[in-house]
């Protein structure tokens, strides 16, 4: 092009996130800061949307120093943004502060994004005292306000409080449930125990269940154990969503679970059979300003072989095992090691890159698993490092051996 401005630079960078191409929409900022072209708004909205979705903390907070800095008034869609990023970076403190000292009008955007803040970081009580100030202000609540109220009581087990909100949610506030908020609620029931008045609550459903509420009692199953109930359910995910392989990897799990390795196997041969491919898993972590990512089953491949890697590895496994903490698993019956999931390459890296003390900051594309969440909370004890991971769920913060979750998740 012969000419380029900063709308033509701000329409590269977000066709390129459009695309989940996210390290390079990054890099194209970097080069806008290089060349000094400027920034709008926009450039800076699109940037801290990046930032929240790869827990780059360090970039949020360069990017706010910029608004600070610039002599105009920052609008409202920047300023949600910046909320949002610190909320899913997990320093909600940092969100509070820049919510209170807004230097325009709020909207509902941000009212949701910090109730969603509160209760993605586990604090459902400042969540619910968010949400009746929102109210006393006379902002009317949307969907979106009780998808975030509903996923945040779930998460904890706030049953009892999450189907009286439910219940008012019509009644006093006239929003209608939709699939979503029905699948909040079962997921909801399931995870407290309740799964067959979770059933009960499917059945009873106006519209008919979509993937999403199958889905959540599914992971409800896995929770409990319940093959049968599961098998059924699994059969009709399938045919609602037939390529989504998250489905046939939960009914595996379960089976595995049971110790029933020839169901394992089966569902294995019938996801080869239909080409359908377990989604890769990776994870993020920031050093120093840069993002590195990692993917599921590279292993030692990861580090280039780093002999650094492999000993501190090595290190935090044994120990573990001093500990009396059993890092292996199970493939089919027999016990190998498992060293392969992205979350732990992410952190033992951060481990070697980061100072003492400096908290490790891990972002990943698919649920954590049980085992990765007990491997952290010990990794956690024995390093004496705080460890902030989010997944697609919820985010976890690991410290001296213990989880904000409470394991309940």
């Amino acid at each position: 092009m012969p000419e380029r401005n900063v709308a033509t630079w701000n329409a590269l960078v977000a066709g390129l996130v459009k695309g989940d191409k996210l390290f390079e929409a990054l890099g194209i900022f970097r080069t806008m800061q290089r060349d000094n072209v400027g920034f709008s708004w926009v450039s800076l909205t699109t940037v801290l949307s990046v930032c929240a979705r790869l827990s780059a903390l360090s970039i949020g907070k360069e990017i706010h120093g910029q608004i600070i800095r610039s002599s105009d008034c920052p609008d409202i869609l920047v300023l949600n943004s910046l909320l949002d990023m610190y909320a899913k970076c997990g320093e909600i403190e940092y969100c509070r502060k820049v919510f209170d000292k807004m230097p325009i009008e709020k909207d509902l955007t941000t009212w949701n994004i910090l109730i969603n803040g509160y209760a993605i970081n586990g604090s459902m009580n400042q969540a619910i005292t968010v949400f009746e100030r929102m109210v006393e202000e006379k902002f009317h609540s949307d969907e979106i306000t009780f998808v975030s109220l509903l996923s945040g009581f779930s998460r904890v087990g706030m049953d009892n409080e999450g189907r009286i909100l439910f219940n008012r949610m019509s009644l006093e506030f006239g929003v209608n449930p939709n699939s979503d908020h029905y699948a909040c609620l079962v997921d909801m029931l399931g995870r407290a125990g309740k799964i067959e008045e979770a059933l009960g609550l499917v059945k009873k459903m106006p519209t008919k269940p979509n993937g999403s509420v199958w889905g959540s009692l599914l992971n409800s199953c896995k929770i409990y154990g319940h093959v049968p109930l599961a098998e059924a359910i699994a059969k009709t995910l399938f045919e609602i969503e037939p390529t989504n392989s998250g489905n046939y990897i939960i009914l595996s799990s379960i089976y595995s679970n049971a110790g029933m390795w020839d169901k394992v196997r089966f569902i294995k041969e019938l996801m080869e059979k239909k080409g359908i491919k377990e989604k890769d898993g990776f994870s993020y972590v920031q050093i120093r300003g840069k993002i590195y990512l990692f993917r599921a089953c590279e292993g030692f491949e990861s580090f280039g072989g780093s002999d650094e890697f492999r000993s501190k590895w090595d290190e935090l496994t044994n120990e573990m095992e001093k500990n009396g903490v059993f890092v292996r698993g199970f493939n089919d019956g027999t016990i190998e090691w498992v060293c392969g999931h992205s979350e732990r390459l992410a952190m033992v890296f951060g481990l070697i890159r980061t100072g003492d003390g400096l908290p490790i900051r891990i972002t990943k594309n698919i649920r954590v698993c049980g085992e990765c969440l007990s491997w952290m909370k010990h990794a956690s004890r024995l390093t004496k490092r705080k460890i902030i991971l989010r997944d697609t769920n919820q985010l976890h913060r690991f410290d001296r051996g213990n989880c904000s979750c409470d394991d309940y998740w």
